[in-house]
């Protein structure tokens, strides 16, 4: 079992020795390509060739490109636009703790249940929320369309 696992050993040694020697054979070009393109480069930029080869040139400076189009990744949203989305979900209106619960499962993180009900109200006095027999509920808003009430029916 010994044996097995030295020679297991002295062949994994020499198997890392031949996969530098061919990663060294395969950059070699590259390299010697790159150290011509470097000088060259220094040459037009009027900069001082260095003495030693392998000694970088430094890069000239750029700008950095603006960015352009929209942004990725998630939309930033205020707790405030938070709580009113899950208060939308909840149409016959939620307590503290569903509203919390509602909010943790929809951006899976938590979230402090002060900071929710003081942004709830908040909401409260800006007349967005109403808070009836212990449930938040959102006011009905004005319908863009028409200009009605949501809670109106729409007649025929």
């Amino acid at each position: 079992m010994n044996a097995i696992r030295k020679l297991l050993l002295q062949h994994r040694a020499e198997v890392q020795e031949q996969m530098l020697a061919a990663r060294a054979k395969a950059a070699a070009p590259f390299e010697e390509e790159l150290r011509a393109v470097n000088i060259a480069l220094a040459a037009l930029d009027g900069a001082p060739l260095l003495a030693e080869e392998d000694a970088p040139v430094p890069a000239p400076k750029t700008e950095r490109a603006r960015k352009t189009g929209l942004p990725r990744g998630r939309i930033k949203r205020s707790l405030n636009d938070m709580v009113l989305a899950a208060l939308r979900a909840h149409d016959e209106g939620a307590d503290t703790g569903e509203i919390m619960e509602s909010l943790e499962r929809r951006w899976n993180r938590s979230f402090q249940e002060s900071r929710v009900v003081e942004e709830l109200r908040s909401l409260a006095e800006s007349g967005a929320v109403a808070l009836e027999r212990g449930h938040w509920r959102l006011r009905a808003q004005p319908d863009a369309w028409t200009g009605e009430s949501a809670a109106q029916g729409v007649a025929a």
